[in-house]
């Protein structure tokens, strides 16, 4: 069953534009929450929907479902909402996939990023990856949900993940090693 989440949707999708556009600067980053970035080697900014599901259900101790999808924009960005789930492990996250196209200041990132997190080649295949897909959470955050899903987002996209904190770049291994840390810590 999908629900209307239009409001939350409207709230990130905007909240996204200003970060893609960049018009917010650089102390008001730093101040706020970015949101996870997956780089993607995909050339359409449409999501892939039935490759997401397919490869949750294979690879990932998680169900993906899609609560809301918005209309793909002119220029092809499209913006969706899935409630991950863990039956096995217990948990479940509400998050959105915003997608854009790859920004100069997101390859710095990227780079930065590797230096400080001593993540060799990962910002190389940043750079060749031509667009980004943004993940946040929609009301309460589950980190357990968030990497799980960053997972299978990396899978498809074959891209590395940057975490809303820059400190290093990581891909499906990372976000599973993640993961598991985080199911030990228990």
């Amino acid at each position: 069953m999908i629900r209307s989440h239009a409001p939350e949707l409207g709230r990130i999708f905007g909240r996204n534009q200003a970060l893609a556009s960049g018009r917010l600067n650089d102390s008001a980053r730093r101040g706020r929450l970015v949101g996870v970035r997956i780089f993607a080697q995909r050339t359409q900014l449409t999501l892939d929907l039935p490759e997401l599901l397919r490869t949750a259900r294979s690879y990932f101790d998680a169900t993906l479902e899609v609560q809301a999808r918005s209309e793909v924009s002119p220029d092809g960005r499209d913006l969706v909402q899935v409630l991950l789930r863990s039956d096995e492990h217990g948990y479940e996250g509400l998050l959105s996939i915003h997608t854009r196209w790859a920004s100069e200041h997101d390859r710095a990132d990227a780079r930065d990023a590797e230096l400080r997190g001593r993540a060799a080649g990962m910002a190389s295949l940043a750079e060749r990856c031509p667009t980004i897909w943004d993940v946040e959470p929609v009301g309460e955050d589950s980190e357990l949900a968030r990497l799980n899903l960053c997972g299978i987002l990396a899978a498809v996209a074959l891209g590395p993940v940057l975490p809303d904190d820059g400190s290093t770049l990581y891909g499906v291994r990372g976000a599973m090693e993640r993961v598991e840390r985080l199911l030990k810590a228990r």
